[in-house]
C-alpha cells in the first residue's frame, strides 16, 4: 500500500481573522491527548511532508509538541499562518525545528488585503514577513485566487518581490462559503495563468500553482517549467488531482480524502490513523475517483486526462457529481 503523498492537518478551529475564502471549521477540536497521539502516529505513515494549518495554528497550545515529533522523525514541515501573531520568539523556535513558514497574502495592497482578511493588519503582515525572512524560514506566499482578487496578479508579484518573498504559491479557490460567487470560470483561469507566466518572467520569483490543470495549460502553450525544483515555474511530479492519495485531518479528528471534500473516511477519536488510511485506500468510492477513465466528457477525451483529472472537490461543489468534467478547466474552451 502506498504512503500518503502528504498529510494536511488543521490543528485548531480557532482563528483571529475572518477571510472571504475560508472553507469553514468543524465546531469541535481534538483534546490534548488525542492530538499528541495523532502526532505520534503520523511518522509511521511516512508522508512526503506535513502541512500544519488551522484556523490559525499559532493558537494551538500543543503546536510545538506536534512540530517536535515531526522534526524528530525528519518529516518536512510546512506551517501556514496569517502572520498576525508571529514574533521573534516563534521565529527562533521555528528556525531551530526547520519549519518552512508560509504567510498568506491574498490582497496586493492594504485595502484589498484587509477586505479579504477581515481583522488583519497590512503593517503587521509586512513585519511578519520581514522577521521570517531574517531567520531564513520564509517558504512562500500562499495566494488563494478568486473573483475578488484575480485581476491583481501583477500587483501580487510586485508586492511579494518588495516584501522579500522568493516564491509564490497560487491556490485556486476551493469550496467555501459563497463559493459559486467567487470561483473562477475557465476564461478567468486562462487569464490568470497567462498573467502568472508573464509576471513570473518579469519579477523572477519562483511559482507553484496548486491546480491540476496548470501543467496541461503550460504544455498546451509551450511554456517552460521544472519538476520539483525551486526554479522558475515548478509543477509537482504528481500534477493530477490527488484526491484520496493524501489525508486531511480536520480539527475534530475527521479524516478526509481532500481538504475540501464533504466526505469523511473515519475519525481519529474512534480509529488509529493507519487503520483509517488503509480503509481509505480500500474504499470503492476512492478507487472510483482514482479511476480517471471514469471521467465524463470533455475530460474523458482530453490528452492530458492522466496528468490532470480535474479538481474533484471543486467539480463536486459546482456540479454535484464526482465524475463530471471540471467546469473551471481553461482547456475546455478549446474542445
Amino acid at each position: 500500500m502506498n504512503n500518503p503523498y502528504m498529510i494536511d492537518w488543521a490543528i485548531t478551529n480557532r482563528c483571529n481573522l475572518s477571510c472571504l475564502h475560508c472553507r469553514g471549521m468543524a465546531k469541535k477540536e481534538l483534546n490534548s491527548s488525542i492530538v499528541l497521539k495523532v502526532a505520534e502516529e503520523i511518522p509511521s505513515l511516512k508522508p512526503g511532508w506535513i502541512i500544519i494549518e488551522g484556523g490559525e495554528p499559532l493558537l494551538r497550545r500543543e503546536l510545538f509538541e506536534i512540530i517536535e515529533v515531526m522534526h524528530r522523525n525528519k518529516i518536512r514541515i510546512y506551517l501556514i499562518s496569517n502572520g498576525m501573531l508571529f514574533n521573534e520568539s516563534l521565529a527562533k523556535r521555528f528556525a531551530e525545528l526547520n519549519v518552512n513558514l508560509m504567510i498568506s497574502i491574498d490582497g496586493a495592497d492594504k485595502k484589498s488585503y484587509e477586505e479579504i482578511r477581515t481583522g488583519a493588519s497590512f503593517e503587521k503582515l509586512k513585519e511578519a514577513v520581514k522577521l521570517a525572512n531574517g531567520h531564513n524560514i520564509l517558504d512562500s506566499c500562499p495566494v488563494t485566487i478568486g473573483k475578488y482578487n484575480y485581476r491583481q496578479i501583477g500587483k501580487m508579484f510586485e508586492f511579494a518581490k518588495d516584501l522579500g518573498y522568493k516564491k509564490i504559491t497560487f491556490i485556486g479557490l476551493k469550496p467555501c462559503r459563497d463559493y459559486k460567487k467567487y470561483v473562477l470560470s475557465a476564461d478567468e483561469y486562462t487569464n490568470v495563468f497567462s498573467s502568472i507566466v508573464r509576471y513570473q518572467k518579469d519579477y523572477d520569483i519562483d511559482v507553484w500553482v496548486d491546480d491540476p490543470f496548470f501543467k496541461p495549460f503550460l504544455k498546451e502553450n509551450n511554456v517552460d517549467y521544472s519538476v520539483n525544483s525551486e526554479n522558475g515555474i515548478t509543477v509537482s511530479d504528481v500534477s493530477r488531482c490527488i484526491f484520496g492519495e493524501y489525508m486531511f485531518i480536520e480539527t475534530n479528528g475527521d479524516v478526509k480524502p481532500c481538504t475540501f471534500a464533504p466526505i469523511v473516511m473515519g475519525n481519529v477519536n474512534e480509529k488509529g490513523l493507519n487503520e483509517i488510511w488503509e480503509d481509505m485506500q480500500n474504499s470503492e468510492f476512492i478507487k472510483n475517483i482514482k479511476d480517471l477513465s471514469a471521467r465524463e466528457s470533455p475530460c474523458k477525451g482530453c490528452k492530458y486526462l492522466y496528468e490532470c483529472g480535474g479538481c474533484r472537490s471543486r467539480t463536486f461543489g459546482l456540479t454535484g457529481s464526482w465524475t463530471e468534467s471540471d467546469p473551471s478547466c481553461p482547456l475546455r474552451r478549446k474542445k
